[in-house]
């Protein structure tokens, strides 16, 4: 399933988190199904530990947004606990369903479509490459994460499963040949990049270095979106320009840079708008 990283065609769409809203919450079995149903390739998720050495999917520090009661915070929560509580709905009131346990979350989620795994820094690292490979889905699902100094320990763990699909995270070309340096040390296959960068004129946004990366069997994610109200991951191209002002300036641009990846949080939009672009 991994391979079609590697296709030629429109880019794949990356959903943030699933697509939540309404009685839907974010990281959860049903944003991931509901965004593959809203047009995305891929879901991206997030991993928290818990007190007991659990792995609970979900984004730390979102306790007092979305799961209620918001103390204690997932980290000191454990697992049997947790799941007594319960996620807010987005205008008032409790849902009927909880945090999810990885293995719940990736056991439903099995043969619907490609899962990124972020943040594996904040749980065990084995027992989540342990759990994707008990699942037999490491055909399914890629690993991403910050390459050089504490968080080389992802890197030692990954080593020891080869079959695992690796994407560094880069904010700078520092960055990226330190990923390249500490992967190789380690024979890592780098499958592709995830780069944000500022500028238009960076290196990341070139449009002939997502085309070497092609040539070297590797693809280029772009992330298109907006944290905390601040659109600037992708050179101020990301989403809430694209929604509000001209898609073709902004997504539009992303696409023609030559990404494999897009990610963001409107999945259908999106979708909409490439396939008329490419059509």
């Amino acid at each position: 399933m991994l391979e079609r990283l590697m296709e030629d065609g429109r880019p794949l769409i990356a959903v943030h988190r699933g697509k939540n809203g309404g009685a839907i919450a974010e990281n959860t079995v049903y944003s991931a199904l509901n965004g593959f149903r809203l047009g995305a390739d891929i879901v991206e998720f997030d991993v928290q530990r818990t007190l007991d050495g659990g792995i609970a999917v979900f984004h730390a520090g979102m306790e007092p947004k979305i799961l209620s009661p918001a103390f204690p915070p997932v980290c000191l929560s454990i697992m049997s606990e947790l799941k007594k509580r319960k996620f807010r709905a987005q205008y008032i009131g409790k849902l009927k369903y909880g945090v999810f346990e990885l293995e719940e979350y990736l056991s439903a989620l099995k043969g619907k479509g490609l899962l990124n795994f972020d943040r594996i820094w904040c749980a065990d690292i084995g027992k989540c490459l342990e759990t994707v490979k008990r699942l037999d889905m490491f055909d399914q699902v890629l690993f991403k994460a910050q390459v050089g100094g504490m968080k080389n320990k992802v890197l030692d763990y990954m080593r020891l499963y080869p079959m695992a699909w690796f994407m560094p995270i880069c904010k700078d070309n520092a960055m990226y040949h330190t990923a390249i340096g500490e992967c190789g040390k380690r024979d890592i296959t780098v499958r592709g990049f995830e780069v944000i960068y500022r500028s238009e004129d960076d290196m990341f946004a070139d449009p002939d270095f997502i085309a070497d990366e092609r040539k070297k069997g590797r693809f280029v994610w772009a992330n298109s979106i907006d944290l905390d109200g601040d659109p600037d991951m992708c050179a101020e191209h990301g989403d809430q320009y694209a929604m509000f002002d001209d898609m073709d300036k902004h997504w539009g641009f992303l696409t023609d840079r030559g990404y494999r990846v897009i990610q963001t949080d409107w999945p259908e939009v999106l979708k909409t708008y490439l396939d008329k672009k490419v059509s």
